[in-house]
């Protein structure tokens, strides 16, 4: 790979302010609603690249439909919790649990779930309820079909099957190296509008423990495999429009715990994620190629990257709010790798971030880059984390002709209690990423800053213990005369 000239030039507010047109849309929730205005073709937008805007970026446009356009998404639009629905049948659970494990795995409890969710009327829930001491039940892959809800109560555990022949989507393929489609989820949405899984029960993945048939369990398989095994994810959406994922415990996931894919409306409230940090490829929550999401008063402590929004193909990831969650160990706040399809208009409020390796992170190479605007990030708190900063457009060495650019990304009232490694790396001249900064503050200087190619805005309000004084071919010129107070962390912390 060719080292991308390094350029950083350091602006005042105002400047840099690309056009973005962006296409409104319409759901009809089943747990949950938005107000956004129906615009487009099927509500996916269109890029017109023979058209720039301000600094040369493309222009976002509607395709269709008048061509309306969507506003900037805002944390003050995620409504209220979700509301659990009526039950229409309940299923009681089948064994006990010792020392954290079903009692019996002699048998599954697939079969009866299944035909509960398959005789339920939409707009009902499937109820998972205790029975004395039998709390928990044992599974393989759930179906859940359009407007149907599993609820999972209090004191209930889902188990999932320790056997990769019970996740076979194609003979024999789940648990070795090879495409995701090979291997079922836990809970699957496949295009089935208006599901949902809520309760204050546990999902349990067991990726710890070994596999039946094998002698690793599925994270020690994921490493001797180097992340390319096929392994179940808890919960799969795919194409399943306004789904619902209310207050339930995940943990353990063979890999990734939440994938929401190729999905206009869904929301993610008030669930807790707490699966071990040295768990490979254990992703908390993935939405991809995804609209109109809200993801809000949640709890990630994960191996991998607390949420990823990752955009790989069409349609252009759009108005997602992330707010009021708290993240522990894992990767960070994160979007990319995969930005080839777009991503824009995504908002990250009140977030804290606690001992994990990456703090705000933008990450992707050319091999899967692509225009990542209008991103902001508000009222954050950071400590421990070894990377609070990372915009890097070569994460890898992966060569390509898909150029990352991020541009129009804004950092608000952010508070770093320490050091930790900063690094804002463009790919080159002729795509120059551009941050503005205000009121910034970091308690100790970065132990290292790697910057090249890259705009930052600085101000109205300070930015402390941020400049990268001393790195190569980097030139600042800091001009910021705020005096904001840093954002008050006393309360921003939580216990997994």
């Amino acid at each position: 790979m060719i080292a991308a000239p390094a350029r950083l030039v350091v602006r005042r507010r105002g400047l840099l302010t690309p056009l973005l047109l962006l296409l409104g849309t319409s759901l009809a929730a089943g747990c949950w609603s938005s107000a956004n205005p129906a615009t487009g073709t099927g509500g996916a937008p269109a890029v017109d690249s023979g058209t720039s805007g301000a600094g040369g970026l493309p222009v976002l446009t509607g395709a269709g439909g008048g061509g309306g356009m969507l506003p900037r998404a805002s944390c003050d639009e995620i409504g209220s919790e979700p509301i659990i629905p009526e039950a229409c049948t309940t299923v009681t659970a089948t064994r006990t649990v010792t020392g954290g494990l079903p009692s019996d795995e002699s048998t599954l409890d697939t079969t009866a779930i299944q035909a509960a969710i398959d005789g339920c009327t939409a707009g009902q829930a499937v109820r998972l309820v205790t029975d004395g001491d039998k709390v928990a039940f044992l599974t393989g892959p759930l179906f859940l079909k359009a407007g149907i809800t599993l609820w999972i109560d209090t004191g209930v555990t889902l188990f999932a099957s320790r056997n990769p022949r019970d996740f076979d989507a194609r003979p024999d393929q789940c648990g070795l190296m090879g495409g995701s489609a090979d291997c079922n989820a836990v809970i699957n949405v496949n295009s089935a509008p208006n599901a949902a899984v809520v309760g204050t029960g546990t999902i349990d993945g067991r990726g710890g423990e070994l596999m039946i048939g094998g002698t690793l369990n599925w994270w020690d398989q994921e490493d001797a495999d180097n992340g390319n095994l096929v392994a179940p994810r808890l919960i799969w959406v795919r194409t399943g429009n306004n789904f619902t994922l209310f207050g339930v415990t995940l943990k353990n996931a063979p890999k990734f715990h939440v994938v929401i894919e190729r999905t206009n409306g869904f929301k993610v409230w008030g669930i807790t994620i707490n699966t071990p940090a040295t768990s490979p490829n254990t992703d908390g929550v993935d939405p991809s190629a995804s609209t109109n999401g809200i993801i809000a008063y949640n709890k990630i402590t994960a191996g991998d990257d607390n949420i990823a929004i990752k955009s790989s193909s069409f349609p252009i990831v759009d108005h997602i709010v992330i707010a009021h969650n708290h993240f522990g160990k894992g990767h960070g706040m994160s979007i990319g790798s995969e930005t080839n399809g777009g991503v824009r208009n995504v908002v990250v409020c009140d977030l804290s971030l606690d001992g994990g390796q990456n703090g705000l992170r933008i990450k992707s190479d050319a091999s899967r880059g692509g225009l990542v605007q209008q991103i902001s990030y508000t009222d954050v708190c950071m400590r421990g984390v070894s990377n609070p900063l990372v915009f890097d457009s070569y994460y890898s060495s992966a060569t390509g002709t898909a150029i990352p650019w991020f541009t129009d990304i804004n950092i608000k009232n952010v508070h770093n209690l320490g050091a930790g490694r900063l690094t804002f790396r463009g790919w080159d001249a002729a795509h120059t990423q551009a941050l503005t900064l205000d009121n910034v503050v970091f308690d100790s200087p970065p132990t290292s800053i790697n910057a090249s190619n890259t705009a930052l805005t600085f101000g109205p309000g300070p930015v402390v213990n941020i400049a990268p004084t001393g790195a190569t071919n980097v030139t600042v010129n800091r001009a910021v005369t705020g005096t904001d107070a840093p954002r008050d962390c006393t309360n921003a912390w939580v216990t997994f």
